[in-house]
This record gives structure tokens, C-alpha cells and sequence, in this order.
């Protein structure tokens, strides 16, 4: 299981996004990106309080503990990294900003790096 983890982690890092949108509506259902969402509201003060990049690895944790508990989707995510993005921008775009800001970053597909 952790060679899984881990091995979804590294590809999730080393892989480009590609096609916005559309990667988001077909990668993640809505009840999937409402519970990132719900991942990012809760985790949001403590980020706050590191750096932005201890606050980066804190996010990236987050969203890898999300996609395994809603059906492994970092396979999906190492492909598509941008439906991060678009879920978000979708879904919860005030969440969405104030990560961006914390963990000083373009975009959240951006913020997706390895350990």
C-alpha cells in the first residue's frame, strides 16, 4: 500500500496537466469535489500558519489523502493535473484563491510537486 501511495505521489509530481475543463468534469464527480473542497476549507488556517513551503507539502498531502479515499484518483490526477484547477474554480473558487496565495503558486496543478 505505501509502494502505492508512493508511487501515485511521484507520478502526480512529475506529470503535466492537460486539457482544463473538461479534465475536471470528467476526472472528479461533483460529490468528489465537494469533499476536496471540504479538505481544502479545513486545512486552510493551518497552512496559514507555515510558510508557503512547508504549507505546499501540507497541500499536497491533502489532496493525495483525498484521491485515494475517492477511488484513487491520482492516476487520474498524474494525466490531468489541472482538474484540480477546474474542480476548484468550479466548486469552490474563494478556497481555491486563498491556496494559491498561501502556497504562492499560479495555479493548484502547479503546486502538485514531489517529496
Amino acid at each position: 500500500m505505501g509502494a502505492l501511495i508512493s508511487a501515485g505521489v511521484i507520478a502526480c509530481a512529475t506529470t503535466t496537466g492537460s486539457s482544463g475543463r473538461e479534465a475536471g468534469s470528467a476526472l472528479i464527480g461533483q460529490a468528489a469535489g465537494a469533499r476536496l473542497c471540504e479538505a481544502i476549507w479545513a486545512d486552510l488556517d493551518d497552512w496559514r500558519r507555515h510558510g508557503s513551503a512547508i504549507a505546499r507539502v501540507k497541500f499536497n498531502g491533502t489532496v493525495h489523502i483525498w484521491a485515494l479515499r475517492n477511488g484513487a484518483i491520482n492516476i487520474s490526477l498524474a494525466r490531468h493535473r489541472d482538474a484540480i484547477d477546474a474542480v476548484t474554480r468550479d466548486q469552490c473558487p474563494t478556497a481555491r484563491e486563498q491556496t494559491k496565495q498561501i502556497i504562492d503558486t499560479v495555479d493548484l496543478a502547479s503546486g502538485l510537486v514531489g517529496f
